[in-house]
């Protein structure tokens, strides 16, 4: 019997990566997203390469929405082998330019309450020796101007997923956290576009391509003693130099890296 491999927003980028290649070592493949028609096309291409594929349409921060999906996954394959939780936003903006405590809440409720309620509500489902990955971010390591919600988030993934990992390390079940880099994707390019003027005077980023990620990160998302996995260079020399440099220096460092916004009256 293949076995079963579950995926949100594995309709397009990062999410589609893993779904291809997870389907290409004979998983079957469940994937949740928001957009109906994106998800359409994402089933119709693994199809076309002979895997076998369900769409749920569904937010991760839908708790009915979710809770159904789980009920609807129980009854027809009974269990999970690989979960992945990828599904997120990026918002470019600084704290201050957050129009509402309602729009700070909503970015926290996709990247971190999102994929808690996930991990809640899909956790019962996991074989024995399942494995499980948490998408967080190379900002989940490191604070940036921009991004403070998205940051917040992104750490807060990291935390939550080292702590479900020692929750289930008596079911054979290993859990990994991913804080992969910049990648090509419509959402990276789409960030980048509604950007402030300020964060877009910083010298161009390197891209990695969604494929190289996904293969690197189910790479390294075996054997119990890993958790974190860092599959870009830039984010692997960001762990290095936190390693071993003295908090102070870190800082400036990271201070010249990276752009922040200047005279704000």
């Amino acid at each position: 019997m293949a076995k079963t491999a579950l995926i949100t927003g594995g309709s397009s980028g990062l999410g589609f990566a893993l779904a291809e290649l997870l389907g290409a070592q004979g998983y079957s493949l469940i994937l949740l997203a928001r957009n109906q028609s994106k998800l359409d096309k994402a089933v119709a291409d693994l199809n076309a390469k002979n895997i076998t594929a369900k769409a749920i349409s569904c937010s991760i921060t839908d708790e009915a929405g979710l809770a159904k999906a789980t009920a609807d996954i129980k009854n027809e394959f009974g269990t999970i082998d690989y979960l992945i939780l990828n599904a997120g936003q990026v918002s470019t903006k600084l704290l201050t330019d957050y129009t509402s405590p309602t729009e700070l809440k909503q970015d926290l409720e996709v990247d971190l309450w999102g994929t808690i309620l996930s991990a809640y509500q899909f956790t019962p489902l996991l074989n024995k020796g399942a494995k499980v990955v948490l998408i967080s971010s190379g900002f989940g390591l490191m604070g940036a101007a921009g991004y403070s919600m998205y940051c917040a988030a992104k750490a807060g993934i990291i935390n939550f997923g080292e702590a479900l990992r020692r929750e289930l390390l008596h079911k054979d079940i290993n859990v990994y956290v991913a804080t992969p880099g910049d990648m090509d994707t419509e959402q990276f390019h789409n960030e980048i576009k509604n950007a402030p003027e300020w964060m877009k005077k910083e010298a161009p980023r390197k891209l990695q391509k969604t494929a190289d990620a996904a293969a690197k990160i189910l790479k390294q998302a075996n054997g119990k003693r890993k958790f974190l996995i860092v599959p870009a260079s830039d984010i692997n020399l960001l762990v290095t130099l936190t390693r071993i440099l003295p908090r102070k220096f870190r800082d400036y460092l990271l201070d010249d890296m990276f752009p922040r916004p200047t005279n704000i009256g």
